[in-house]
């Protein structure tokens, strides 16, 4: 404790109060280098495995949210035909707004919400010859648990191709396309998420009145299931040195 300046002489006092505020001054900068310390410190640590792990689960089950929709439905998807030969399905539209609920029959629609669902997007693409309409929808769950649960009971409430409404869109090849014109369905788990599709003639024929079964004509709808389920399914990595992440 410094001596109280009163009781030095002039010099002196003068002088014992200059050294009192630099020594004070000091204790500040001391102070003050030890708490940037501790600070940077605590800066410097850096997520446990844990906390990756958490971090990298949760960045996948967001995906429906984070990612443009034209990323999760791209504007073309290939396919292979039963000649074979390769060629392009082109996106129609995404439905603006969608939900658990709108995307599915009531059926399926009960199913996903006991299942957790928590968001549904969807879009129409035509084939090549523009003759066959495909909807895929995307179907978001908080954990591939709660996916598995609903494909499972897909098969009990009829299958996929009365589950995923058809999305016909105005203006475009897949404007008539209907329920009653689905006549093929696929699915596929994609950790978090369900992806779905089901396919028709883009004339709006309904399939009770198909003389014949083809299901080779629409068999590409696995093809564009598998396409959009990849890329979801691709996991997530902690890159502290990205702006994407904040570590």
């Amino acid at each position: 404790m410094y001596p109280p300046v009163i009781e030095h002489a002039g010099p002196a006092r003068h002088g014992g109060a200059v050294a009192g505020r630099l020594v004070l001054a000091a204790c500040c900068l001391i102070g003050a280098g030890a708490a940037a310390l501790t600070a940077r410190a605590e800066l410097d640590v850096r997520p446990t495995a844990a906390q990756r792990t958490a971090a990298e689960r949760i960045a996948v089950a967001d995906r429906w949210r984070t990612w443009p929709a034209g990323r999760i439905f791209p504007a073309s998807l290939g396919y292979r035909t039963q000649l074979p030969t390769t060629e392009t399905a082109t996106r129609a539209g995404i439905t603006a707004a969608d939900s658990c609920q709108s995307s599915l029959s009531a059926a399926a629609a009960a199913a996903a919400s006991q299942a957790g669902c928590v968001a549904a997007l969807r879009a129409s693409y035509v084939d090549q010859p523009q003759g066959v309409v495909y909807t895929v929808g995307v179907l978001a769950f908080a954990r591939p648990g709660q996916a598995l649960m609903f494909v499972r009971q897909l098969g009990r409430i009829g299958g996929t191709v009365a589950s995923l409404r058809a999305l016909a869109l105005a203006g475009t090849a897949s404007a008539r396309f209907t329920d009653a014109a689905r006549q093929l369905g696929a699915v596929r788990q994609a950790g978090p998420f369900v992806v779905l599709s089901v396919a028709g003639y883009a004339d709006g024929e309904p399939a009770a009145l198909a003389r014949q079964r083809r299901p080779s004509v629409f068999a590409p709808a696995s093809q564009l299931v598998a396409e959009v389920a990849r890329p979801l399914l691709t996991p997530a990595v902690v890159d502290c040195g990205s702006r994407q992440w904040s570590c």
